[in-house]
C-alpha cells in the first residue's frame, strides 16, 4: 500500500513540474513547406489536372517515363519562378484536364511526345498555380519548394500505383477501368471549364 501510495505521489510530483510541450515545435518555414506540399491536391483544379496526367503518364511502363517526369519537373520550376500572382489558371487547369483525360481515355500507352509535352504543360499550369501570396522571400521559398515536392510525387505516385496495378492484374479489365475512369475526369473537367467560363448567374 505504501509503495503504491509512494508511486502516485512521484507521479503527481513528476506532472507538476513539467515544463511546456516542444514535441511539435515546427522548425522556421516548415509550416510554409507543409502548406505547399498540399497546396496541388487541395484545389479542383489542380487535382483533376494532377489526376488526367497522372493517368496519361499511367498509360506506359515507368522505365519509358523519364522524360516525361523530367518535363513535368521542368515545367513546374518555370511555372514557380515565370508565373504571375495575378492570373488565373484554373481555366487552362481544366482544359489541361480535359485534354489529358481525353487522350489517356483514347489512346493510353501512345504518342509518347505528345505525352512529354503535356506534362510539360501541367507542371508549368500547377507552378503558376501554386504560387504563394506575398511575404518574406524564405517563406516563400520554402511554400514553393514544398508545392513542386507535392505535385511531382502526386504524378510519380499515381503513375507508379497503375504501373503496379498493371504488374499484379493482367485481366483485360483493368484497363477498360482506367479508360473509363479518364473518361469521366475528362467530363468532369470540362464541366468544371464550361461552369467556370460561362456567365455568372443572375
Amino acid at each position: 500500500m505504501r509503495a503504491r501510495v509512494a508511486r502516485h505521489a512521484i507521479g503527481v510530483a513528476l506532472c507538476a513540474c513539467a515544463g511546456p510541450v516542444a514535441a511539435h515545435s515546427p522548425l522556421p518555414g516548415i509550416d510554409g513547406f507543409y502548406a505547399g506540399l498540399l497546396h496541388p491536391v487541395s484545389a479542383p483544379d489542380q487535382a483533376l489536372a494532377l489526376l488526367a496526367t497522372g493517368l496519361l503518364l499511367g498509360g506506359f511502363a515507368m522505365q519509358r517515363l523519364h522524360w516525361a517526369f523530367g518535363a513535368a519537373t521542368i515545367g513546374l520550376a518555370a511555372g514557380l519562378a515565370l508565373g504571375t500572382p495575378t492570373g488565373d489558371p484554373a481555366p487552362w487547369l481544366f482544359g489541361l484536364a480535359t485534354l489529358a483525360a481525353t487522350f489517356a481515355a483514347l489512346a493510353p500507352g501512345r504518342a509518347l511526345p505528345l505525352v512529354v509535352l503535356l506534362s510539360l504543360g501541367a507542371g508549368a499550369l500547377l507552378g503558376w498555380a501554386s504560387l504563394p501570396d506575398a511575404g518574406p522571400s524564405r517563406d516563400r521559398a520554402f511554400t514553393m519548394a514544398g508545392a513542386a515536392t507535392g505535385a511531382a510525387l502526386s504524378l510519380l505516385y499515381i503513375a507508379g500505383c497503375i504501373d503496379l496495378l498493371r504488374d499484379r492484374i493482367r485481366a483485360p479489365a483493368l484497363c477498360i477501368a482506367l479508360r473509363v475512369l479518364a473518361a469521366w475526369i475528362a467530363a468532369i473537367a470540362l464541366l468544371m471549364l464550361a461552369l467556370r467560363l460561362g456567365p455568372s448567374p443572375g
